[in-house]
């Protein structure tokens, strides 16, 4: 993990993530990217202009990124390089340049709304979305997680029958070696579900290639996997869920709930997602 992007827009969220992702810095030597990114201003109808610039936000962003940027440094002397930028227009978008352009190795990110019904209707979550769009692992820290050393790792694994085209498995041996981590595996299987022959091979391959891992497996028994998710890192000793995001359809988005959501949204501990 060379460089890690966090977004920051100055609020205690933002700032909590930071802080995380410092953390990590300073366990891998990594680089650390900030990024503050301004909606495209509004311009006033009456008047035609915009009271207050483009310039002048990106020259206040800047100068309030250099002052972190210079603590960060001055108090963190394992962590690598740390640059800051300020960009306007369409969050997501400039996210997804960010993590092409600077080759970036992992996204650390505030979620709002955590814990809170009415967060979770009305504003949603920038992270929840880059962790979708993004190629490479995303963490999603609210302001109520604070970093411990990741000694333990759960892992939210699928019954997928093309789980032996997909990366996802070296990807979490790769992350569990860099933290020295233990792994729980999780399968979620609906009540009263028997295992069927595709569903023993594709668990007999994950143990396989999970061998010389340090590894328990879990089959969690719940009709709904979120429920079952939440319920198991409420109840052990776990420090970091991960899970594999996978591509679905548009319709399909529509008339399921997203697990990743939903958990990111609850977790007690910070969420970090893999793409296969």
């Amino acid at each position: 993990m060379n460089t890690i992007l966090v977004p920051i827009d100055f609020s205690e969220t933002s700032d909590n993530a930071l802080l995380y992702a410092v953390n990590l810095a300073n366990h891998l030597s990594s680089n650390i990217v900030l990024l503050h990114v301004s909606a495209i201003p509004v311009y006033n109808n009456e008047y035609n202009v915009v009271a207050y610039t483009v310039n002048d936000s990106i020259a206040d962003s800047n100068a309030s990124l250099k002052e972190k940027a210079e603590l960060l440094k001055k108090d963190n002397a394992l962590m690598g390089e740390v640059e800051y930028f300020t960009e306007v227009g369409d969050f997501k978008n400039t996210m997804l340049s960010y993590i092409t352009n600077k080759n970036i190795d992992l996204v650390v990110m505030g979620i709002t709304g955590h814990g809170s019904v009415i967060g979770k209707v009305l504003f949603g979550s920038n992270a929840v979305s880059i962790s979708r769009e993004s190629n490479i692992p995303v963490f999603i820290i609210s302001k109520e997680h604070q970093y411990k050393k990741i000694k333990s790792i759960a892992y939210a694994s699928q019954y997928d029958s093309h789980i032996t085209e997909q990366t996802g498995l070296i990807q979490i041996k790769n992350i569990a070696s860099m933290f020295g981590a233990s792994l729980s595996v999780l399968h979620v299987i609906p009540d009263n579900h028997l295992i069927n022959e595709v569903e023993s091979a594709t668990d007999l391959f994950v143990e396989q290639k999970l061998e010389q891992t340090s590894h328990k497996t879990y089959i969690l028994s719940e009709d709904k996997a979120s429920t079952a998710l939440l319920d198991f890192i409420k109840t052990h000793d776990v420090d970091v869920i991960v899970l594999e995001q996978k591509k679905h359809s548009f319709l399909h988005n529509l008339i399921y709930p997203s697990t990743t959501k939903e958990i990111a949204f609850s977790s007690p501990i910070p969420v970090l997602t893999i793409h296969s």
